[in-house]
């Protein structure tokens, strides 16, 4: 008897998680979900087709709103440019999506993007200042210093026979470097000769944040309690979580050891100072362990994608060349130049649109609402997704083709584009709060390898791009010849 009571029991059990979970319903278009599993299966998720990928897919089939089911999660996907600005301009309903709060908070509840309300508030009061762009141009020659050392270990590794297929890992290292200094005032060697008899130790935090960004789409998928149980029991994951809490550690402990008397002070222009200073050791750990995933993974995967589309393209190589010549750059490149590179900033831009790092962002409805272009009839606890992909390549927002890799675009027709058409780093008030400093970072960085270097395609078989996705989309396959000019 008891037994029978087990099996219906579970028997039910099941029967309401495909009600609740997998059951399509309204009348939002979609594919029906299958259990457990949502449109995953069908969609080619397993077989390797990226999130842009799919969703572009989708909207072929479905137009501009349609329901997709990653494993459990419903998300209503927006893709007409009205409804998207109804969503951003309209805070007080669209507030940050349900699935950040749920799915970060398994590993790092206290970092900015997996909180809300009151707290989010006093987080961003303190952080966001810190990312205003007089915050962080003095670091111009910093960055300059770091792309230099890795200009050092391409001559010393570079012939013309030789096709670079690690660009992708050389990127990871060099932003990390980066933002180490910039974010957190501590040098986490990551660029440091590779026959250092102790660079594999030096090389073990970019391959733990490989391990925690490389596990994100899983734990995304994964109903919470299941996830929870991955990342705890997980060795891979905990190895990679000690191993980067250790840094953080060691990041604070120099911080209050060097600059003890004078933290109060530099917490106006240092991110360590100002969150040492203002947030309890918890909220500190979380917070800097976001941002190390955050400025490790999206710019050094818009850095890689630069390096990947003008090998493909020389002739955007030669018009940024003749452009740093025209502006006196070739040979001296200062703060005060960079700013005049016109060109550069369209071909960044355009790298952007092309293949935005995220695929979208998320918010969850707070009440019940209607959209003004689609007419679409949305309820409070419903998740809505904005692709930034799909709007970036829709014909219907763009003059020149979008399918096409065009920096010129931005000069000529598509200059006046909609504001919401390009939204690499998102939009609103959850959007990205590093964007600045990341474009600061990818300027600084393309127009310094482009004084010194040529980059040429590799191959078709070799250098055919491809998604590659973690928390960014990656090229999957990249090699590339560097010459120096």
């Amino acid at each position: 008897m008891i037994l029978v009571l087990i099996i219906i029991t579970f028997i039910l059990f099941l029967f309401y998680l495909k009600q609740k979970y997998f059951t399509f319903h309204g009348p939002i278009p979609g594919l029906p979900p299958q259990f457990l599993f949502g449109n995953l299966f069908q969609s080619g998720f397993f077989n390797g087709n990226s999130p842009p990928q799919i969703l572009s897919t989708f909207k072929k089939c479905f137009g501009d709103i349609f329901q997709f089911w990653f494993g459990p999660y419903r998300f209503i996907i927006i893709n007409n440019i009205i409804d998207v600005e109804h969503i951003f301009t309209h805070r007080n309903i669209y507030d940050q999506g349900d699935i950040f709060i749920e799915k970060f908070s398994v590993s790092y509840s206290q970092s900015l993007i997996s909180i809300k309300g009151d707290q989010f508030k006093r987080h961003a009061s303190i952080i966001l200042p810190l990312f205003r762009r007089n915050k962080f141009v003095h670091n111009f020659d910093l960055i300059i210093n770091c792309t230099d050392k890795l200009l050092t270990k391409w001559r010393k590794t570079t012939d013309h026979k030789t096709i670079h297929i690690d660009i992708v890992n050389q990127c990871h290292n060099l932003v990390l470097a980066i933002f180490g200094l910039i974010g957190f005032n501590y040098d986490l060697e990551t660029l440091d000769d590779d026959d250092d008899d102790n660079i594999s130790e030096k090389n073990e935090l970019t391959q733990a944040l490989r391990t925690i960004i490389n596990s994100i789409m899983k734990i995304i998928a994964l109903p919470k309690i299941i996830a929870k149980i991955y990342v705890t029991f997980s060795y891979r994951q905990r190895q990679a979580r000690t191993i980067i809490e250790r840094y953080i550690y060691r990041m604070i402990e120099y911080e209050q050891a060097i600059h003890f008397k004078s933290i109060k002070q530099r917490k106006q222009t240092s991110l360590i100072a100002s969150l040492v200073d203002s947030l309890e050791k918890n909220e500190v750990v979380d917070e800097m362990v976001a941002f190390l995933i955050a400025g490790f993974e999206s710019t050094s995967s818009t850095l890689a994608w630069f390096i990947h589309l003008i090998s493909k393209h020389p002739q955007v190589q030669q018009k940024i060349k003749a452009e740093l010549i025209a502006k006196d750059c070739l040979h001296d490149l200062s703060l005060d130049r960079l700013h005049s590179l016109v060109y550069l900033n369209c071909v960044i831009d355009e790298v952007l649109r092309y293949i935005p790092p995220a695929t979208g962002t998320i918010r969850t409805l707070t009440m019940n609402d209607r959209l003004p272009a689609t007419n679409t009839q949305l309820f409070k606890g419903d998740s809505v997704m904005i692709p930034f992909y799909n709007l970036a390549h829709d014909s219907r927002y763009w003059s020149i083709d979008p399918e096409i890799f065009y920096p010129e675009r931005f000069l000529t027709e598509d200059k006046n584009y909609h504001p919401y058409a390009f939204i690499p780093f998102g939009g609103g008030h959850r959007q990205c709060v590093g964007q600045d400093l990341a474009r600061f970072e990818l300027k600084v960085i393309a127009a310094r390898l482009m004084q010194y270097v040529t980059f040429r395609d590799g191959g078709s078989q070799i250098n055919t791009g491809g998604h590659s996705m973690g928390l960014a989309i990656l090229p999957k396959h990249i090699g590339v010849f560097i010459d120096f000019d």
